[in-house]
């Protein structure tokens, strides 16, 4: 083998610490230290330090196993054969002197301990006598007991000579100890020989794998040669390698580029011959197009002379038809002019008419039985003619003076009257006028009178479905439609709602039942009668306006009483404001539509206890609506409007230039009779007042911003 190849010992990493010797029972480390150790340090004094692994103690198989590693570096000789000569001789050795050294120093340390024991026990007279198996002796560090100063024992006292029965108790105590550490060092022996058997096999097998690594090692040195030779050769070739690929690949892309530019070449050429085949083509299509179209040319040329010598004749056609049209927008202007003073005496005359039938009309109605009412005694009702009715009880009372049976017959006339089987259609024909007149800007006020259950709510309101419509539904669908036929004439209106009651003199928004905000009534000759902080909602149709009134109508307050189950615990009114403009006339009308579902009258007797207040309430402004009418009736210099709040708010609806129309309703009952004849009286004193009607307004168009 190659010297020079061979691993140096010198650098291998030293251990930083000695390992221990394995621990032999009952043997001190410091005997088992120079047997071993200072021979093999004479013999291979000369090696490196890594030598000197060898003392290391095991205590089983394990820890032997783990020499392998530090032990290589000692064996390492450029000379094989001597070192394993070495080796055998230095076991040899070690295990001859190991087995003779063994035996003194442990003879005299057991005595010495036995005697230095039995001292201190015959010192101690309160402990008792007992065998001793032996003691061990523990390893202790020279350097320490230099250091420390052991404190004197006092050696216990020999027995007397002539005592041979302690003599001979001490002499079997000793015996007794001798005995039993010579077991221990016995057996200690015997696994210290087993240990030397194990170094030896495993001695056997680190020569083995030397010689093995030696031969490995030199083979893996000419494969690192052969390795690095074709390195230099792989980097060479790679180098052509690449150098080759290079040209490849420029060669590759001038290649790729003349095969584009061919076919790009290609695909041009094929298009120019198609091109070049449309344009043949189209060539001769012009060629065709242009006879075609000189002979069309020539057509046209013909017919243009011929429109020419049209076109004159429609010119002066033309200037005829020119002067037709001023001569029909002069007489149209004159048909306008004439249409407006023809609607100005419609308006007029429509008027004198209203007032001539009375500016306050009242109309009676009386409403039919139920099917479950056919069990009440119904009064004798004679109607003479359609304006007048007879009205008596069925059976005949008595005078309280005379004492004698007296046939009451009271008789009414009133503006119409109208028995239970008359319809809806036919009670809304007489009001119809009365709409055309809020048109016209006039304040119309139609409300409803009598007592509760007496059909005041059904006549203005009505029920579901077209026959059952009440006064209200039906007003505004004729508002909408007469609208829609003035709008042809260069009329256009604006139309505005809103819904309030009355309950219990305090004046609440139907149309927003969370309105927090004070509603306070307000009076104005010109704008006439407003209230504050009402929800005033602009409508574009009687859709709309159908739809709010059921929202107010969930709104209102009803409540049960003797007559009716759902009676009006309030006043209702429904208010539609009208303002009309026609530019061409300059003018605009301002007029309003009251509609009033009074609450019903009910006498304070008849009344439970929890309605008491509400009663008199309703009466109270019912009977300060009776002495407004009276006063209006007799022309007073002052009249009480502001004594209810009904009046109040109906002020503008009752004087001025106002049509005022009065549903008074009965129940055709025997039990209703009293309430039915104040009814009726009322009435009739209503129907005595006489209103002389102011001039309707008319405004310039420069008078609109104004307002």
């Amino acid at each position: 083998m190659d010297k020079s190849k061979m691993p140096n010992v010198s650098k291998l990493k030293q251990p930083t610490t000695m390992l221990p010797l394995p621990k032999v029972k009952g043997i001190s480390s410091r005997v088992l230290q120079p047997l071993g150790q200072n021979k093999i340090q004479e013999d291979v004094g000369h090696q490196q330090p890594a030598r000197r692994m060898l003392t290391r103690r095991s205590k089983s198989v394990s820890d032997l196993r783990l020499l392998s590693k530090p032990v290589e570096p000692f064996f390492r000789k450029p000379d094989g054969a001597s070192t394993l000569s070495k080796l055998k001789q230095l076991t040899s050795a070690s295990t001859t002197d190991l087995r003779n050294k063994l035996k003194k120093p442990l003879v005299k340390s057991g005595l010495k301990t036995l005697t230095e024991s039995s001292r201190v026990a015959k010192q101690t007279p309160a402990a008792p006598t007992t065998t001793r198996t032996g003691l061990k002796r523990t390893a202790t560090n020279t350097s320490e007991e230099n250091a420390v100063i052991k404190p004197k024992v006092l050696k216990p006292a020999k027995p007397a000579p002539y005592d041979y029965k302690a003599r001979f108790n001490l002499l079997n105590e000793k015996h007794t100890d001798l005995v039993q550490i010579h077991k221990e060092t016995k057996q200690k022996l015997g696994d210290v020989e087993k240990d030397l058997e194990r170094y030896e096999a495993l001695k056997v097998s680190y020569s083995k794998l030397d010689h093995e690594h030696s031969r490995l090692l030199e083979t893996h040195i000419n494969t690192v040669d052969k390795l690095t030779k074709c390195n230099i050769d792989l980097e060479q070739l790679e180098k052509e390698y690449q150098k080759l690929q290079n040209e490849h690949e420029l060669l590759k892309k001038e290649d790729s580029e003349r095969r584009n530019n061919i076919s790009l070449l290609e695909t041009e050429n094929g298009r120019l011959n198609c091109n070049l085949t449309t344009l043949n083509s189209e060539h001769e299509d012009l060629q065709n197009n242009y006879s075609t179209l000189k002979d069309t040319h020539e057509k046209l040329f013909y017919d243009y002379k011929c429109l020419c010598v049209k076109s004159d004749n429609l010119e002066k056609d033309l200037t005829k038809a020119n002067d037709r049209i001023d001569c029909l927008q002069g007489e149209l202007s004159d048909y306008k002019k004439s249409l407006h003073f023809l609607e100005e005496l419609r308006r007029k005359t429509h008027n004198e008419i209203q007032d001539l039938k009375g500016t306050i009309r009242v109309f009676c109605r009386v409403r039919p039985s139920q099917p479950q009412e056919n069990d009440k005694m119904l009064c004798n009702i004679t109607y003479v003619d359609e304006n007048t009715f007879e009205i008596k009880k069925s059976k005949e009372s008595v005078n309280l003076i005379s004492g004698k049976a007296s046939d009451l017959k009271l008789e009414f006339n009133f503006d119409k009257v109208f028995p239970p089987e008359a319809s809806q259609v036919e009670v809304f024909e007489e009001l119809a006028l009365l709409a055309q007149s809020a048109l016209d800007g006039y304040h119309v006020c139609v409300f409803a009178y009598g007592q509760t259950g007496s059909g005041k709510t059904y006549t203005m309101q009505g029920e579901a479905g077209q026959r059952c419509m009440g006064i209200i539904p039906r007003t505004v669908d004729l508002i909408f439609r007469a609208i829609n036929n003035l709008n042809r004439t260069g009329w256009s209106y604006v139309v505005e709602v809103s819904f309030l009651e009355i309950y219990n003199e305090n004046i609440k928004d139907l149309l927003d039942k969370n309105n927090k905000e004070h509603l306070d009534i307000r009076f104005n000759d010109g704008k006439g009668t407003t209230v504050t902080n009402l929800t005033i909602k602009k409508v574009e149709s009687s859709e709309e306006v159908k739809q709010l009134m059921e929202s107010a109508n969930r709104n209102r307050a009803v409540a049960a009483t003797n007559f009716n189950e759902h009676s009006s615990r309030s006043h209702a009114v429904t208010k539609i404001t009208l303002t009309g403009t026609n530019e061409e006339m300059q003018v605009c009308y301002a007029g309003s539509l009251s509609l009033v579902d009074l609450a019903g009258s009910e006498s304070a007797k008849t009344s439970t206890s929890e309605r008491i207040t509400e009663t008199k309430n309703i009466n109270k402004s019912l009977s300060t609506l009776g002495t407004v009418l009276s006063a209006l009736h007799n022309k007073e210099s002052h009249i009480p409007y502001r004594n209810s709040k009904l009046t109040y708010l109906l002020q503008s609806s009752l004087g001025g230039n106002s049509k005022t129309l009065m549903f008074v309703n009965i129940a055709p009952f025997e039990e209703c009779y009293g309430e039915s004849v104040n009814a009726l009286r009322f009435a009739a004193k209503v129907k005595e007042v006489k209103i002389t009607s102011k001039k309707n307004k008319t405004y310039l168009q420069r008078e609109l911003s104004n307002l």
